[in-house]
């Protein structure tokens, strides 16, 4: 049972390392959202780099600051999958994220991470079983080439508790969620994950492995 749990969790550091700032969600509405509107946004934005910072140091820029955020944050819940791949390669909003104070960080995740994680696995579930292939290959592909490695150094520096919350919320959308189907397709990458963790950690990953 806690390999499982071990498993899960590391299939959901795959979800963040793919996108799970950048969003997950399927067009909400008529008018399509884009990677190119979402980087545009963090253009006009310019936030300065309070990463320094636990809590905002000037008040005042703060509130402007929490309103561009959301802003963000509800386009980045609207980008498809195709849209959040080219969101993923080009990292405005990894870059984004990056400059946000320790308190921001947290309302960021808590805006995008479980309405991401949700339609994530309602979404895997909703491909042809050709496609989760397909998913998995690319997946598999990344662990190989040594790509996921790299970037889940990078996703490290996040810090624990933000990495914890959204194992929590990922393993809530992984048992409420996915089918039965989409837990078996998921597993040849489900394990190779793990061994990429310990590789990085010298042990299996997950808050229940230290």
């Amino acid at each position: 049972m806690r390999r499982n749990r071990v498993l899960i969790q590391s299939l959901l550091l795959v979800v963040l390392i793919w996108g799970v700032v950048a969003g997950l969600r399927a067009i909400a509405g008529s008018k399509r959202i884009t990677a190119a509107k979402v980087e545009s946004e963090i253009e006009q934005a310019a936030f300065d780099d309070w990463s320094a910072y636990d809590h905002p140091p000037d008040q005042s820029a703060a509130i402007a600051r929490d309103k561009s955020l959301r802003g963000i944050a509800t386009l980045v819940n609207r980008l498809d999958f195709a849209e959040r791949e080219k969101s993923r390669d080009n990292r405005a909003t990894e870059q984004f994220f990056r400059k946000l104070s320790g308190y921001e960080k947290k309302l960021f995740v808590d805006l995008t991470v479980r309405e991401s994680m949700g339609k994530f696995m309602e979404a895997l579930d909703a491909l042809p079983p050709e496609k989760r292939k397909e998913f998995v290959e690319k997946g598999m592909s990344e662990i190989q080439s040594g790509k996921t490695e790299e970037e889940m150094a990078r996703a490290r520096e996040l810090g624990d508790d933000l990495l914890e919350t959204i194992a929590s919320e990922g393993m809530r959308a992984y048992f409420e969620k996915a089918s039965t189907d989409t837990k078996l397709d998921l597993a040849p990458l489900m394990e190779s994950m793990n061994e990429v963790m310990q590789g990085l950690r010298g042990q299996e990953f997950g808050p229940g492995s230290r």
